[in-house]
C-alpha cells in the first residue's frame, strides 16, 4: 500500500504535466476507481445500499478523502517536486494524533507532543531556509499540500470512530467514490475542467488509469487497516509512502533535493517515530 501510494505522487505530476486539469483528473480517478470496485463488489455479491447513516459516512469520506485532498495534490503537483509532496503525507499520523487530543481519543504525552513539534519543524525546514527548494514559489503549494494531509487525518479519525467493524472496506470505498463523482461532477462541468479520455488511451489516459488503480487498491487497504488496527497505526504507512515517494521522484524525474529537504525528511520521520504508540497499548486498544 505504501509503495503504491508513494508512486501516486509521481503519476499525479505526470498527469498534470500532460495538461490534464486537476479537477478533471480527480473526477476521472473517482469514476474509474468506483467502477473497478463496483465490479469487485458484484463478484463478491456485496450489497451497496446500507442506509442513510452509512451514506453519510461515505459522503464524509468522499469529501475529506477523495475530493479535497485529490484536487489539492493535483494542483500542487504542478509546482512541487513529487518527493516533497510525499514528505507532506507524513503529517497524516502526526495530525491524527493532534486532532485526537481535543476529541479525547488520545492523551497528550511529552514524547508524542515532541513528535508533533518535530513534524512542524520538518515543514519549516523546507519552506523557510533560502536554497531549500529549487523554486521558492512552490512554498504556498507545499503549505496547501499540508492542508490535504490534515483532511486525510480527519477522515481516518471519523472512519475509526464511526465505521462498523463488520462493514466491507470495498463497499465503503466504492460508494464513497461514486458520491465523490456526484458531488464533484457538476463543479468540474461547470468550470470547464471536464475532458474526455481518448481511446485507445493516450499517455495521459494511461497515467490516469494507473492512478485510479492505485487509488482503488491503496485506499481500500487503508480503510481496512483503519478498521482493524485503528487510525494511528494505519497512518504509519506514511513511513513507506514518504520514503518510496522520494525515491520514485528521483527515479522517474531525476529529482535532486537540497540538504535542507533531507534534514526535513529525517526530522519528520523522527517525529513520526515519537508519535507511534507503544506496542502494548496498541494491542490493548485493538
Amino acid at each position: 500500500m505504501g509503495v503504491a501510494w508513494g508512486l501516486s505522487f509521481s503519476l499525479a505530476k505526470i498527469a498534470v504535466n500532460y495538461g490534464a486539469p486537476p479537477m478533471g483528473v480527480t473526477l476521472w480517478q473517482s469514476i474509474l476507481s468506483g467502477l473497478f470496485l463496483l465490479v469487485i463488489s458484484a463478484l463478491f455479491k456485496k450489497r451497496l445500499w446500507q442506509g442513510l447513516k452509512f451514506l453519510g459516512l461515505c459522503a464524509f469520506i468522499a469529501v475529506c478523502g477523495y475530493i479535497i485532498p485529490g484536487i489539492i495534490y493535483y494542483y500542487a503537483a504542478v509546482h512541487v517536486q513529487a518527493g516533497i509532496l510525499s514528505i507532506t503525507i507524513t503529517l497524516v499520523p502526526l495530525l491524527t494524533y493532534g486532532f485526537s487530543i481535543p476529541l479525547r481519543l488520545e492523551k497528550p504525552t511529552f514524547k508524542r507532543m515532541t513528535g508533533l513539534i518535530l513534524g512542524t519543524a520538518a515543514i519549516l525546514l523546507i519552506v523557510i531556509p533560502q536554497g531549500s527548494l529549487p523554486d521558492p514559489s512552490a512554498i504556498p503549494w507545499i503549505l496547501l499540500a499540508c492542508l490535504g494531509s490534515a483532511f486525510y487525518a480527519l477522515e481516518s479519525i471519523i472512519i475509526s470512530a464511526k465505521m462498523p467493524m463488520e462493514q466491507s472496506p470495498v463497499v465503503v470505498a466504492c460508494v464513497s467514490n461514486f458520491i465523490a463523482v456526484i458531488l464533484l461532477g457538476p463543479i468540474v462541468f461547470g468550470t470547464g475542467n471536464f475532458f474526455i479520455l481518448n481511446w485507445p488511451l493516450d499517455s495521459a489516459g494511461r497515467v490516469i488509469l494507473g492512478v485510479s488503480v492505485i487509488s482503488m487498491l491503496a485506499y481500500t487497504l487503508y480503510i481496512y487497516v483503519i478498521k482493524h488496527s485503528g487510525p494511528l497505526f494505519a497512518s504509519q504507512t506514511s513511513y513507506i509512502v514518504t520514503l518510496s515517494g522520494v525515491f520514485w521522484g528521483m527515479a522517474i524525474f531525476g529529482e535532486v533535493h537540497s540538504n535542507w529537504v533531507w534534514i526535513s525528511l529525517i526530522t519528520m520521520l523522527a517525529g513520526l517515530a515519537l508519535v507511534t504508540p507503544r506496542k502494548d497499548l496498541e494491542e490493548k486498544r485493538i
